[in-house]
């Protein structure tokens, strides 16, 4: 990369944030890709994802398909659908731990219409959040030349202990299909208490590197729902 390209791509860099809290994260991010009409989108808990449409049916089998990796491969091999993992990492568990139990409703979001697959974060045990330059599934954008960088994670989360590296980010390269920790830190059970949130800042960003998201991982034990609850990540995007 040339040194005009480096300083337009930090000239341009935008700052954002994400959230997430008891049951909100988007593990998969499915859209419909053929010509034909869509007839259902349906999650059955701990059994399968079936994906309907005009030219015939798609289906996931957990136990088959036992990670959110094989789920999101079973789909993009297919001829009518693409999906996006997107808060959760590929080899986290498909069984009981996705929502919700029924059909699942087309939404629109960034024009690009999608069906939204969540994490059952307290069955799950884990929260995940990715950070990435474009969450849409079918991207026109050149993303191996832009990444992200991280400034801040805040959470709150009642977990049954503080625990070793129980707050982790996690590197996503999509060139090697690999998930690598790049960093940890002990985690604090929020015990349903906002006076309990915690906060861990990178002074000079911790990158992913071109192309590449980044994740940040609540692996800290039993997960309790709680209003108070919460994962939020700062991060610019470049």
């Amino acid at each position: 990369m040339s040194k005009d390209f480096l300083i337009s791509r930090s000239y341009a860099a935008e700052s954002t944030s994400a959230r997430v809290a008891d049951d909100t994260p988007v593990v998969l991010r499915i859209t419909h890709t053929a010509a034909c009409a869509v007839t259902s989108v349906t999650l059955t808990s701990a059994t399968n994802l079936v994906l309907i449409d005009a030219d015939g049916t798609t289906t996931s089998t957990f136990a088959t398909d036992s990670t959110v990796g094989a789920v999101a491969d079973r789909i993009n091999g297919s001829a009518n659908w693409k999906c996006k993992v997107l808060d959760g990492l590929r080899s986290d568990t498909s069984t009981a731990k996705l929502l919700p139990n029924t059909a699942i409703t087309a939404s629109v979001v960034n024009g690009e219409v999608v069906y939204d697959v969540l994490s059952d974060t307290d069955e799950l045990d884990t929260v995940a959040l990715r950070l990435t330059y474009d969450r849409a599934v079918n991207s026109a954008k050149p993303l191996g030349n832009h990444r992200v960088k991280l400034n801040k994670i805040s959470y709150n989360w009642n977990v049954a202990a503080a625990a070793a590296n129980g707050i982790r980010v996690y590197k996503w390269d999509p060139a090697l299909k690999l998930e690598t920790q790049v960093w940890g830190a002990t985690s604090v059970d929020g015990a349903g208490s906002t006076a309990n949130d915690t906060t861990h800042t990178f002074t000079s960003g911790l990158s992913g590197g071109d192309g590449n998201d980044l994740i940040v991982v609540i692996n800290s034990g039993a997960i309790t729902d709680d209003s108070v609850n919460f994962l939020q990540a700062e991060y610019t995007k470049e």
